[in-house]
């Protein structure tokens, strides 16, 4: 096997401690999001949720809600672990665990009153750092919200570590749930003595084992992906805010800022995407970056790169059969590394054919990439690449940035009818530090966006920042001829 990778873990019991434990070690995305994550002050966990409606009267939705999470654990019992060794991250699972206890802190209701507001309930998750204990020393790094109102509105949400969840574990836990609370989808019968066998393999593991072109051609794509982080050229990015990284305080409420297109308008920038021969991820990220140029312009001819060294791409299509995709509660992604000389692409002639340029190079990237039969692994190869704390050293070289995202499809994972609920729509956010984000998903045939970061961006620079991602990105809806 390649010394490139880490060799793939079990899960291993230690009777040696009291009581016994089982634990493997972290790899990929999840070592990487935790090691963020401890590093600071719990960056980025995650809180999304589904809106709904239902026929349900509060007390049955509370007592269903309450025993799908006591369902969602079983398959999926990584939630209920505990983390242990930033030096050398491992995941730990305690069997003999208080299981009444531990539904007692991860499961709570919360009444909304007169309106749901998820922007608001948003804001206020994302200063209660995880993990929560209480007062007899029980701990979760998970936590499931049932929302309720005096309206007839829902709402249900998840809420852990991005090393946990990440955009299919979030939107697979709640269609598991709603599932579930209308007593459909997988039948099961909890057995807690069986639950650990349900742990999730690594990711190596779960995408086939060390692919054998690591002794290879994986050579070369770790060298290059190297070479393109080490490169002198300097990413192009926004004015930094004026306020100091050490002053940023992190219990202060991030800002949001949605925009929804027509479902007609969506549909023809999907259309003309298509027909551009690159996917909406690659026509969006490329106007999400152009965007930065239009709102921190650079002389002509400048030498710079694009702004964004790299995205995030669900390992879900490289899962082998004997995972399954819908119970794997653990962050499941390879890395994919942007380093885009803009210079050139910045002197096409007008504003639609820079987007076009832009969005066909990035599109070349992420098929290079994607193609590569060591891609699934990638990340897994990265976090164990000297430094060990290469990701805070990208975080410290480039704190202000604002990163692009697209969740997807969200109805090709998450029903929008479960028998007596009809789930309207979602929210998420993540604990902000100095990171920008914006976040793209389909949804009701309808293209829906997001921004969210720090107070100290300003409402005015985040919005126009929204603003001109949408409206670069539309550019292309506008005229059929290239």
């Amino acid at each position: 096997m390649s010394n490139l990778l880490p060799p793939p873990a079990k899960w291993v019991l230690d009777t040696k401690q009291d009581p016994p434990v089982y634990s493997r070690p972290m790899f990929g995305t999840e070592l990487m999001l935790h090691r963020a994550w401890s590093l600071f002050d719990g960056v980025n966990e995650s809180c999304m949720g589904v809106n709904f409606t239902t026929s349900l009267g509060v007390e049955e939705l509370r007592r269903r809600a309450r025993q799908a999470l006591d369902k969602l654990r079983f398959v999926s019992p990584l939630i209920a672990c505990t983390t242990e060794d930033l030096t050398s991250p491992r995941w730990v699972y305690t069997p003999s665990a208080d299981r009444e206890a531990w539904l007692n802190l991860a499961f709570s209701v919360e009444d909304r009153g007169t309106s749901l507001n998820p922007s608001e309930f948003l804001n206020t998750v994302s200063t209660r750092q995880l993990p929560i204990e209480d007062e007899d020393g029980n701990t979760t790094l998970f936590r499931v919200y049932l929302l309720t109102t005096s309206t007839g509105a829902y709402g249900l949400y998840v809420h852990a570590p991005h090393s946990i969840l990440d955009a299919d574990p979030s939107i697979s836990s709640l269609n598991l749930m709603c599932e579930w609370i209308c007593g459909k989808g997988m039948d099961l019968t909890i057995v807690p003595s069986e639950e650990w066998r349900n742990l999730p393999v690594d990711p190596i593991t779960a995408t086939g084992g060390p692919a054998r072109e690591w002794g290879t051609s994986g050579k070369t794509l770790l060298q290059d992906v190297t070479e393109q982080k080490a490169r002198n050229t300097l990413m192009h990015t926004l004015p930094r805010p004026s306020l100091p990284e050490s002053e940023l305080d992190m219990s202060d409420p991030p800002l949001r800022f949605i925009a929804t297109l027509s479902e007609a308008q969506s549909a023809a920038i999907v259309a003309q995407a298509k027909k551009l021969g690159v996917s909406v991820t690659a026509l969006f990220h490329a106007a999400h970056g152009l965007a930065h140029f239009t709102l921190n312009p650079v002389p002509r001819g400048t030498e710079i790169d694009f702004p964004s060294d790299g995205t995030a791409v669900t390992l879900g299509r490289y899962m082998k059969p004997y995972v399954e995709p819908k119970t794997r509660m653990v962050s499941s992604c390879s890395l994919l590394p942007i380093r885009l000389p803009m210079a050139g692409l910045l002197m096409e002639r007008t504003e639609k054919e820079r987007l076009i340029a832009t969005a066909r190079a990035l599109q070349g990237l992420f098929d290079k990439y994607v193609a590569h039969p060591c891609f699934p692994q990638l990340a897994s190869a990265l976090s164990i690449m000297p430094p060990s704390m290469h990701d805070r050293a990208m975080m410290i070289s480039n704190p202000w940035r604002c990163a692009f995202v697209n969740v997807g499809v969200v109805e090709s994972r998450l029903k929008t009818l479960h028998g007596e609920i009809t789930i309207d729509s979602i929210s998420f956010g993540n604990r902000q530090r100095t990171m920008m984000c914006v976040h793209l998903w389909t949804m009701n045939s309808k293209l829906h966006f997001q921004i969210q970061g720090t107070a100290a961006w300003g409402e005015e620079c985040m919005k126009k920042v929204l603003e001109e991602t949408i409206r670069i990105g539309s550019l292309v809806s506008r005229d059929a001829k290239l």
